[in-house]
């Protein structure tokens, strides 16, 4: 597989040559929804899909961050690549919250883009995303295991007894 090609490749074994090699970079997915799943040294470190709302978003309806304060933010971090420190440094947000918030966006984006088994993806080499990276988030390389978990389908559900309340 030669990175920025098409890919030929199942997303997975695509998934586990970047995390095994510790690319850096951006993995772009076609079809619908579509999104871009970044590594840095063959780490997940973000993902995102216009299927789920990122990072900004969540902040902004939880009511977590007032509108003009994640847009102050993110014009002061994304030229380089340090919305999460900004979010750290301002008080914003403290670390567990914020790796935490980071890895649902992962967990919901990469879930959509697994799905998209043949979706044609290419790999750009070196290019990040405009939050950085986020100390405490580390889900591990994108091998096998890691990308069984993300693309977890319900399975069929084992009848169980009921307990039925007899008494007053």
């Amino acid at each position: 597989m030669i990175p920025g090609s098409p890919a030929t490749a199942s997303m997975r074994r695509l998934l586990t040559e970047l995390g095994e090699s510790g690319r850096t970079g951006a993995l772009h997915v076609g079809g619908v929804p579509g999104g871009v799943l970044y590594l840095i040294a063959g780490r997940i470190s973000y993902a995102e899909s216009p299927a789920c709302p990122g990072l900004g978003e969540r902040l902004v309806s939880s009511g977590r961050l007032a509108p003009q304060t994640w847009r102050t933010v993110y014009a002061e971090g994304r030229g380089g690549h340090r919305v999460g420190r900004v979010l750290l440094r301002d008080g914003w947000l403290g670390q567990n919250e914020l790796s935490l918030r980071v890895v649902a966006v992962i967990a919901d984006a990469a879930h959509v883009l697994l799905q998209q088994a043949d979706a044609p993806a290419r790999f750009v080499p070196g290019e990040r995303h405009w939050l950085g990276e986020v100390p405490g988030v580390d889900l591990g390389s994108p091998g096998h295991l890691t990308a069984a978990r993300l693309r977890a389908v319900p399975g069929p559900r084992r009848p169980r007894k009921r307990v039925t309340a007899t008494g007053p």
